[in-house]
Parts: structure tokens; C-alpha cells; sequence
């Protein structure tokens, strides 16, 4: 530390000029209060700031009043001196409370079971997110209150409403211990609770659809219309609107057999209908032979695996003068599905 030597004071009384004879470099100094207090070593008036009322704020009052949560500029009106005048013996505190505001977000909030497992900080940050609040908005603040207890302060906006939430900080080991003060400092502890909160919100606010994107229409000049619509804007209307499915048609089962077996194939005792031959009228019989077979009785099929004890002479002379020909006989439906043979060969 370099000594200054004191040579005169300006003429208007308000500077000390000082030199230091070593470099020869020259000094001046404000003669305020606290010069003239340490000029007669006035231990009791040094480092007072005079107020309304001829009361003084020390150094040591100022730091007592910002660690017990006063500000800067409260003091400053208080006093009637510049902001930067408090700030000078405040700075040392402030660091002090907002280091104590950082460990209490460390801390872990007191449960009827205990310490939570989480932190102070990222409860809070939780609730709030689903408060619809920003957590990088919200301002962290401390002090100490008349018991000598860090009290923990957390303020953020919803809507136009500032809301202010408290805590009782006790340092301690794996980070101390906060308890809430307050019923917002509850809610912002408790996850189920804001989201029980969020739910009644949401649940009180109705759904309204989506505005239709209106698509901008400009003529040109030949007379054409063009129309342009945002493609984001609509897939964005497309996705937020209910998907509305068709209800899936299901065809009957028994249609579906009457159009298999609406045509049976033909029989080999019936001729094929020549070109030339004259459609005939529609009768009552030939009704009941296109109706859908039925499935055949085991009676039936035994009476079908019988072998026949009519002769050729018997059968028509049509059908003789046919079988002499060699042709082969189709066989029935129902034969093939059964695997036997309604006509055994000759």
C-alpha cells in the first residue's frame, strides 16, 4: 500500500490534494463527511450517511437491512442518496442471500413421510411447467428472518398475476431440508396436485374445432382464378380433426352360398339345350331344380351307391342310342363332393 502525503486543499474547500513522493504522482481526494470524520479520528461519525430526522444508517445497519430483505433502492430512498452510495456496502450481502437461494434449491421439501427424494428445484420446475408457467422465468430470492432462519422465496407470472411462494431453508447434510410456509409453497412440492389442478382447467375450458385455412383467390389478368392455400397450415386442420372411420360392411354367409350355388352344373341323364331349340315356359318343376341343393341323407347316398337293375332296353332309346356313342358321362355335384359314382360304367 502506497503512502499519500497531503499538500493543500483546493480553494473551494472540496478536494484534498495528496502526493506520493516516490513516483511524484499527484492525488486528489473528496473532502466529504467521512474524510473530515477520519481527519479527527472519529470512529463513531466515520462511514454514516445522513438521513431525515439527523438519524445516520452505518455500513453495518445497511448490510443488517438488505440480509433481513430489504433492497438497494428502498434503502437509497430512505436514506436520500444515490443507489450506488448502498451499493457499495450491500453487494457482499446480496452474493450472500443468492448463494443461500441456490443451496435451498439443493434442498429437499419436507413430507408427512419424510424428505422427498427430489430437490426444491426440480419440484418446483415440474409444477410449474404444468401451471403452464415458464420455470426459466421464475425469480429465486432469500433473507434471514428475525430468527436467524434462511427464508426461501420463488415469484413467477401466470397470465398478468404475479404469485409469490415461500419456504423455511435449514442447512444441513445431502443438501438441508426446506419446509413450506405457505399454501402455494405446498402446491409447488406436490406434483399430484397440479396436475389434479391442470386437469380442472382443462376440463372448464372448452374444445373449440380448428379455424378452416381460407385459401387466397387472385385473378390474373387473362382472366383466370388462381388459389393459393398453406399446406402446412392445412395438414396441421387435417391432423387435429377426429378421424371419422366407415363402418365395415359384412356380407351374410347364406348370400354368399346362394350366389356359389345359384347355378348347379348339369346332370348327366339331362341333354344340353341345343341353340336352335325354343326356350319353354317356366313351370313349377323347373323352379324347384334350380333352387340350391340340398346336402344328401345318408339314406340318400346309400340308395344312390345301389346298382342299378334296370336293363338297356329298359331305359330310353335317347340314352341307349347316346352310350352306344361312347360319350362320357359328366358326373353330378354332389358326386364329386362325395367321391362316388352315381352311374357305374358298362
Amino acid at each position: 500500500m502506497r503512502e499519500l502525503e497531503v499538500l493543500r486543499v483546493e480553494s473551494d474547500g472540496q478536494y484534498v490534494v495528496c502526493i506520493d513522493r516516490e513516483t511524484d504522482e499527484h492525488f486528489r481526494i473528496r473532502a466529504d463527511d467521512d474524510l473530515r470524520a477520519a481527519a479527527r479520528a472519529d470512529t463513531t461519525e466515520l462511514g454514516q450517511i445522513p438521513v431525515a430526522g439527523d438519524a445516520a444508517l452505518r455500513p453495518r445497519e445497511i448490510q443488517s437491512r438488505i440480509r433481513a430483505g430489504a433492497s438497494v433502492e428502498e434503502l437509497a430512498e430512505i436514506a436520500g442518496v444515490s443507489v450506488s452510495k448502498i451499493e457499495r456496502y450491500a453487494h457482499p450481502v446480496l452474493l450472500e442471500r443468492a448463494r443461500a437461494a441456490e443451496l435451498a434449491r439443493a434442498s429437499h421439501p419436507m413430507s408427512i413421510d419424510g424428505p422427498r427424494l427430489a430437490t426444491l428445484g426440480e419440484l418446483v420446475t415440474e409444477c410449474l411447467v404444468l401451471r403452464s408457467a415458464v420455470p426459466a422465468d421464475a425469480r429465486w430470492d432469500s433473507w434471514k428472518a428475525d430468527d436467524g432462519q434462511w427464508v426461501v422465496q420463488v415469484s413467477f407470472y401466470e397470465g398478468s398475476t404475479e404469485n409469490f411462494a415461500h419456504w423455511r431453508f435449514y442447512p444441513g447434510t445431502h443438501g438441508g431440508t426446506t419446509d413450506a410456509i405457505d399454501e402455494l409453497a405446498v402446491e409447488l412440492t406436490d406434483p399430484e396436485i397440479a396436475r389434479a389442478a391442470r386437469r380442472t382447467r382443462l376440463a372448464a375450458v372448452p374444445s373449440r374445432p380448428a379455424p378452416r385455412p381460407e385459401p387466397h383467390r387472385e385473378v390474373l389478368p387473362d382472366g383466370h382464378e388462381e388459389v393459393t392455400v398453406d399446406a402446412n397450415t392445412l395438414i396441421e386442420t387435417q391432423q387435429a380433426a377426429p378421424i371419422r372411420r366407415k363402418a365395415p360392411t359384412h356380407v351374410p354367409l347364406a348370400d354368399v352360398l346362394d350366389l356359389q350355388y345359384s347355378t348347379p352344373p348339369a346332370r348327366p341323364d339331362e341333354e344340353p339345350a341345343s341353340a336352335d331349340a325354343e326356350p319353354e315356359p317356366a313351370t313349377e318343376t323347373a323352379s324347384a331344380e334350380t333352387a340350391p341343393p340340398s346336402i344328401p341323407t345318408p339314406r340318400e347316398l346309400a340308395e344312390r351307391k345301389r346298382p342299378s337293375t334296370s336293363s338297356d332296353d329298359d331305359r330310353p332309346a335317347q340314352n341307349r342310342h347316346r352310350a352306344k356313342r361312347g360319350k362320357p358321362a359328366v358326373p353330378a355335384w354332389e358326386d364329386v363332393l362325395l367321391g362316388v359314382r352315381a352311374h357305374p360304367e358298362d
